[in-house]
């Protein structure tokens, strides 16, 4: 008579207990999954989730240094040529670095960009120092560390700082 190993023995021990069917995670919950999920899960801080998406934060959400240095290989400082732009519905933002001449224009620009929403996109920046001095040019409004050579191709710009609305691109 064989032998038959103890991993053998309770591989055939546990056979019955095994799954009968895969289930694959984007499957819609089944009659008996569906009362287990219901049950199991509760509104977020006991509140109704609302319908539309809620714009987080992100400048709070776990510190920024682990994103710096940002670096746009794509763009850099200069002088653009202002045109139209036919977006309808982008909502206004604005794409600056740490260098001078993109400190002065958020100065002298704070208030118009702050009356029409514009946010901000950072895509030069070395250190959290030199993020607090973009936002310090221009307090009140969202600035965020970004790569922003995505944006610089499909704009077709090679400088900023600049302005970008739903009809125009200008500095």
């Amino acid at each position: 008579m064989k032998r038959i190993p103890i991993v053998h023995f309770c591989i055939l021990l546990l056979a019955p207990f095994a799954q009968p069917e895969l289930t694959v995670a984007g499957d819609p919950p089944s009659d008996f999954t569906r009362h287990h999920f219901q049950v199991a899960r509760s509104p977020i801080n006991n509140k109704i989730q609302p319908d539309r998406a809620v714009h987080a934060d992100l400048s709070t959400f776990a510190g920024e240094a682990w994103i710096l240095p940002i670096r746009s290989s794509l763009l850099s400082p200069g002088q653009i040529t202002s045109r139209a732009l036919n977006m309808p519905g982008l909502r206004p933002f604005f794409l600056v670095g740490e260098d001078p001449h993109s400190l002065a224009w958020l100065r002298q620009r704070a208030d118009k960009l702050q009356e029409m929403g514009a946010a901000g996109l950072a895509v030069e920046v070395a250190d959290t120092e030199a993020l607090g001095r973009i936002r310090a040019a221009a307090p009140g409004i969202t600035i965020l560390p970004v790569n922003g050579n995505d944006i610089a191709t499909r704009l077709q710009i090679d400088h900023y700082p600049v302005l970008i609305t739903a009809t125009s691109l200008e500095q």
